[in-house]
């Protein structure tokens, strides 16, 4: 539901009613998961998705429906359904939408909580009286949206932090690969004269100073990764010890066979356990044969989605390009 917060709000403030379709359940196959939610306007204009096309149309349809005056509903789209292939829902699995006008106070209270970065949380009451949406900040410690006795309740945390260390040029391929995640994307150099918009459009934020301090003083989680492109010992080591010690989630540096042994010798002299060293992700990326600084970001950027979906813990690189 994230995606689509801004929009629903710039919608309302421009004097439109907007009904919201979120995805509650899926059963087998399914394109997206629960927390995914379509909003449309009473002007016919349409944002998100819930099954990369295969039910929108239907979907947008019964938010028209709810905007006429029609009341929230509950609605159930699977492959054996007498009018499964009608909506485009042949994949095999079948989803719960829940239909719903949304209030112009719950949309401004969710989409201020995102743009300063603090956590919230969409609960969707689904049956009753008190059926809609409404905000809350106290229940966003959930780490993903469940439903329960009629009410679904989806987390909308900030984007997780990718910190691009070394301002160089696979970095702004990085950081636009990175965008298209979710990431917000912070590139960090020592270097004013590499460090600017111009080479790195598009970063969220740039930061001239020294990568380990700049970490040491950054807001970091295990959600958070840092990406080490420097190919500079001096810069490189630094920021990967602090990295480490903050305990961010997704560590990975580039560099040769060479390198990556030079840079853990001189991590173990600071007194880095092997343990720890070996958490850095290196050569960094999923070994795609990339040599382009697009094709070297898209290796890191699936690599990042490995490590988000969980399975960087068990799987071999190998497998993960596999699948």
């Amino acid at each position: 539901m994230r995606e689509v917060l801004s929009t629903i709000e710039q919608w309302i403030d421009d004097g439109a009613a907007v009904a919201v379709a979120i995805l509650v359940a899926t059963e087998r196959s399914a394109p997206r998961e629960p927390g995914a939610a379509l909003a449309v306007s009473h002007r016919g204009e349409v944002a998100g998705t819930i099954t990369s096309g295969c039910i929108e149309p239907a979907l947008v349809e019964e938010a028209r429906e709810v905007l006429a005056g029609g009341a929230p509903r509950l609605v159930t789209y699977g492959v054996e359904d007498e009018d499964a292939f009608a909506v485009g829902l042949p994949c095999g699995g079948s989803v719960t939408v829940y239909v719903c006008a949304i209030r112009a106070d719950v949309a401004a209270k969710l989409a201020a909580a995102l743009r300063e970065r603090r956590p919230a949380a969409a609960v969707v009451v689904t049956e009753g009286v008190e059926a809609g949406i409404t905000a809350d900040e106290a229940q966003a410690d959930r780490d993903e949206p469940i439903w329960e006795a009629g009410t679904f309740t989806v987390p909308l945390l900030p984007p997780p932090d990718l910190y691009v260390v070394g301002a160089v040029e696979h970095a702004e391929a990085l950081a636009v690969a990175g965008g298209l995640l979710g990431y917000r994307v912070t590139v960090v150099d020592p270097r004013p004269r590499f460090a600017t918009r111009e080479r790195i459009p598009g970063a969220d934020e740039l930061v001239v100073d020294w990568p380990d301090r700049a970490l040491a003083s950054a807001t970091v989680d295990a959600r958070t990764a840092v990406c080490v492109l420097s190919h500079d010992e001096k810069v490189d080591v630094p920021a990967l010890r602090t990295a480490l010690e903050r305990g961010v989630g997704y560590v990975g540096a580039m560099g040769s066979r060479r390198t990556r042994e030079r840079r853990a010798d001189a991590l173990r002299a600071l007194g880095v356990p092997d343990e720890v060293i070996a958490r850095i992700r290196s050569p960094i990326g999923l070994p795609l044969g990339s040599k382009t600084p697009g094709e070297v970001a898209v290796a890191i950027a699936a690599e990042l989605v490995a490590f988000r979906r969980g399975r960087l813990a068990t799987a071999d690189p190998a497998e993960l390009v596999s699948h």
